[in-house]
């Protein structure tokens, strides 16, 4: 596996302040292909990219920070103990990524397709999400659908739940 790695405090406090980045700053990056690569502990900073592919990366204990990616790809990437801020993305697909800890903070998502967890990630934040596509779009029957059934099943949960604990205070076996 190829790795961007360096510099990174596995020990380090809540904060992050104490590691030291890779600094990866004012550049800019077209049509690229990056496949199976890991990127821990790296700052990217003030950096565009422009038609870039990541495909199957881990991006560990990285920043990145007042980025531009302008039809970028991100597909099967894992964010872990990392952070994004104040970045924007325009027309950049997000295809099954997952976000270990990774916070994203005061971006931007623009003309955007966006997977679900990256969605539920980027709706949590002070981001602003502008005419973009998910792949969890359903119609208005559907979610209030998929909301009413939730409801019954916490209930069911609920029940179930108070009668473990009643056959727990009261000896009573279960049938």
């Amino acid at each position: 596996m190829k790795t961007l790695t360096q510099f990174f405090n596995p020990l380090m406090n809540e904060a992050q302040e104490d590691a030291q980045y890779e600094v990866i700053e004012n550049m800019t990056l077209d049509t690229k292909e990056f496949k199976g690569l890991s990127i821990s502990g790296s700052l990217f900073s003030l950096t565009t990219f422009k038609n870039v592919s990541f495909e199957s990366c881990v991006f560990y204990g990285s920043k990145i920070e007042n980025c531009k990616f302008i039809n970028c790809k991100f597909i099967n990437c894992d964010f872990q103990f990392s952070s994004v801020s104040h970045s924007n993305f325009t027309g950049t697909h997000f295809v099954n990524c997952n976000w270990d800890f990774s916070p994203i903070r005061k971006s931007e998502f623009n003309f955007s397709h966006l997977d679900a967890k990256t969605v539920y990630y980027a709706s949590n934040e002070d981001n602003f999400l502008s005419s973009c596509i998910s792949n969890v779009d359903q119609s208005w029957e559907q979610a209030i659908a998929a909301e009413e059934a939730v409801v019954p099943l916490k209930q069911e949960q609920t029940a179930t739940f108070t009668e473990l604990l009643e056959n727990f205070l009261f000896g009573k076996q279960a049938a």
